[in-house]
């Protein structure tokens, strides 16, 4: 029976994603494989990934994360080089732009009606519903996907995201919030206030927890598929798969298997790949 299959963060880790598929016994040709963002960069083969994910585009779902929009923002010619920066195997291929003008196609919300699971790199707002999201996150494709989308990414970079949706003043604000939301979010406040950097501040931090406890007490209606928070690891619950389990730390790379009753998790070690200095 075909199966499908929703996995963490890669983040140019090929080495021990082609590991996971033979742990999986991974079918292509019949079987589907979710990827939850942050596919490139900090690990040391983006591009045999992304190669192998081109190739492999019509049995994937794929949602982009904030590593993959600075992929191709370095791609454009928008942001210089991080220090954490890998891409430059990816970047130098002759085929670089058609993989990544494939990758800058993708969404940042998945759902899927009949397995009832929804998918995110990072987050989804509390007071959003899935329906809501949804439309939020089409938003963002529309703008990437489209012949603008270098202006889009130059405006993303141009300032920071308002910590609160009350706080966008125009189109440009909404856009940096909802990518914020869907590529960066952990820790958000019960009045809808993020907190962007990995890292709560020393005061008032007692006012924030993980999105998720606010999102399921609000929301009735909704699992959800994310990635991005490796320091929280791998958490299962009922309406909740956070699948980054730390590959690029030397942790592991974890996949769970989505279409049965109760989710399979499938993991495997990784080795050490990005510096704990440069951590998340």
């Amino acid at each position: 029976m075909a199966a499908i299959y929703a996995m963490g963060d890669l983040q140019g880790c090929c080495t021990p994603f082609n590991s996971l598929l033979e742990k999986l016994d991974f079918n292509v040709k019949e079987d589907r494989l979710w990827l939850a963002g942050d596919l490139l960069n900090r690990g040391p083969d983006s591009r045999s990934l992304l190669k192998r994910l081109f190739q492999w585009q019509d049995h994937l779902q794929i949602v982009l994360g904030n590593h993959d929009l600075y992929a191709l923002s370095r791609w454009g010619g928008i942001v210089p080089t991080k220090k954490s920066d890998t891409l430059g195997n990816l970047l130098g291929d002759k085929n670089a732009g058609d993989w990544l003008d494939w990758l800058r196609q993708m969404p940042l919300l998945h759902h899927d009606s009949d397995l009832g699971w929804t998918m995110v790199h990072a987050a989804i707002h509390p007071d959003w519903d899935i329906a809501t999201a949804t439309a939020h996150a089409q938003e963002v494709q529309n703008a990437l996907s489209g012949r603008q989308w270098k202006r889009f990414l130059k405006m993303l970079w141009a300032a920071p995201a308002p910590n609160r949706w009350a706080d966008c003043r125009d189109e440009d604000d909404a856009q940096r919030f909802r990518v914020a939301v869907f590529t960066r979010a952990r820790y958000v406040t019960a009045e809808g206030q993020f907190n962007w950097p990995s890292t709560l501040p020393k005061e008032g931090a007692s006012a924030y927890a993980p999105w998720h406890t606010w999102f399921f007490e609000r929301q009735n209606e909704g699992a959800i598929i994310c990635g991005h928070w490796a320091t929280q690891g791998l958490l299962v619950h009922e309406r909740l798969l956070a699948l980054d389990s730390g590959c690029v730390w030397g942790r592991q790379l974890s996949a769970a298997r989505i279409d049965l009753e109760t989710p399979e998790i499938h993991q495997i070690d990784c080795p050490i790949y990005a510096q704990p200095s440069t951590k998340e």
